[in-house]
């Protein structure tokens, strides 16, 4: 073996996924099951269509989502928070645009054992309004602090002017937000949305037959059956007509730079190949806009574009921290990147290294049940199969360097970019 010729790269021809299978609880829940893995370790996540795009009031989701776990029928939160501590159970809970869910980790032999108190969570949540005025507290404070953070003011600045105050990937949270929600809208909100109508589930790890017995007999009740979210929930989109927005913050060191515009989301054709279009332009460290503004120019230490793909929309940004006496010249240096990319046919050699990198990516985020099992529910949630991942990866390797300038010219418009910066 010659240790100074780098090994030849090697692209898989296709991925082998974990093998699941759908089954349907007794109710009609739906649940997708991986059964793999050596440790005796099973992950469970319930999601319900539960999210900010339903709600008739900011917070009402986040508050919701929260609360389910500080006190049930007969239980106080700190009761409830003992029983999953001493089995070892991590609960986690999340909220984002149009879901909501929860994912608990067990051992496999306990994990029976705590699932009737996943259930009390589910349809029993008492949401005590002594623990609900703790929470409300310590999320104003939070908030508090975070106004006097630039990336989360540039942030606000950003969704808000591309979507406008009425519309959910756009509203932000005002201090007279936090007087507009009571225990009794969250109680409202759980009882319409938190149903087996309303949910899909994910189980993957180390399983055996009395476990999925189990998730039948307390899940699978027909009792918890109820409507699911409605289907004909709009939102008015009121951009700002002007896209050069500033916050001047005398005493900063540093400028919050974003820059960007709503964009198409995972169900447009066009939605992978200008992932990889994204990713050569700054979408990873070896990306144009870190060569340039971070190796070359030394203005940050990262600067980063991102898509963000949502059910009702999606979002292009390019974000970075720069020293405040050269913000303009940072946002002059995206504008030039953008042109360049527009104008220019990428190299092939460069392009080949941005494959390389996604594909690398694409495969670690499928290496075990339970980080299969999140990819797997992002598949399910936009109504694709399993093997779309395949065609995914097919659809890295065949785009082309002329195709990501042609991605580049309709994707990318610096002029009709929002160019936000708070410093």
């Amino acid at each position: 073996m010659n240790r100074n010729i780098a090994p030849d790269i090697k692209t898989p021809d296709n991925i082998h996924l974990i093998p699941s299978q759908r089954v349907t609880l007794d109710n009609g829940l739906p649940v997708y099951v991986i059964d793999a893995g050596e440790e005796d370790i099973v992950k469970v996540d319930f999601v319900f269509e539960a999210g900010k795009w339903y709600e008739p009031k900011n917070l009402l989701a986040d508050f919701v989502n929260r609360m389910m776990r500080e006190g049930v029928k007969g239980k106080t939160a700190l009761e409830v928070a003992d029983i999953f501590e001493f089995y070892g159970c991590n609960l986690e809970s999340n909220v984002s645009f149009n879901n909501a869910g929860f994912q608990i980790y067990s051992l496999t032999k306990h994990l029976p054992k705590v699932l009737p108190l996943l259930m009390e969570i589910f349809t029993e949540a008492s949401f005590p309004d002594g623990e609900f005025s703790t929470i409300l507290n310590n999320r104003r404070q939070k908030h508090t602090e975070r106004l006097a953070k630039n990336d989360y003011v540039a942030n606000r600045n950003f969704l808000s002017a591309m979507w406008g105050q009425s519309h959910p990937y756009g509203r932000v949270t005002e201090y007279a937000d936090f007087e507009n929600v009571t225990t009794g809208m969250l109680r409202d909100y759980y009882k319409q949305y938190y149903n087996a109508s309303n949910c899909l589930a994910v189980i993957s790890g180390k399983l055996n037959d009395e476990l999925l017995k189990s998730l039948n007999d307390i899940f699978g009740v027909k009792a918890w059956t109820g409507a699911t979210a409605p289907k004909d929930v709009t939102h008015t989109i009121a951009p700002n007509a002007e896209l050069r927005l500033h916050t001047e913050k005398k005493d900063a060191v540093q400028t919050t730079i974003m820059i960007g515009n709503a964009t198409i989301n995972k169900y447009h054709p066009d939605f992978d190949k200008l992932v990889v279009m994204n990713t050569l332009f700054g979408g990873y460290f070896g990306s144009r806009l870190m060569a340039n503004i971070r190796e070359e120019k030394g203005y940050t230490y990262g600067i980063y574009s991102g898509l963000s793909s949502y059910q009702n929309g999606g979002i292009l940004e390019i974000s970075a921290e720069v020293g405040k006496e050269v913000s303009e010249a940072t946002i002059a240096e995206v504008a030039k990147e953008i042109n360049i990319l527009r104008t220019e046919v990428v190299d092939e050699e460069e392009l080949d290294t941005v494959k390389n990198y996604m594909i690398g990516k694409l495969m670690r985020s499928v290496d075990g049940p339970m980080k299969y099992s999140d990819v797997l529910k992002g598949q399910i949630l936009y109504g694709r199969d399993p093997q779309y991942l395949n065609q995914y990866l097919k659809t890295i390797e065949a785009t082309t360097a002329e195709e990501i300038q042609q991605l580049a010219v309709k994707y990318l418009d610096f002029d009709k970019m929002y160019k936000v910066t708070v410093g």
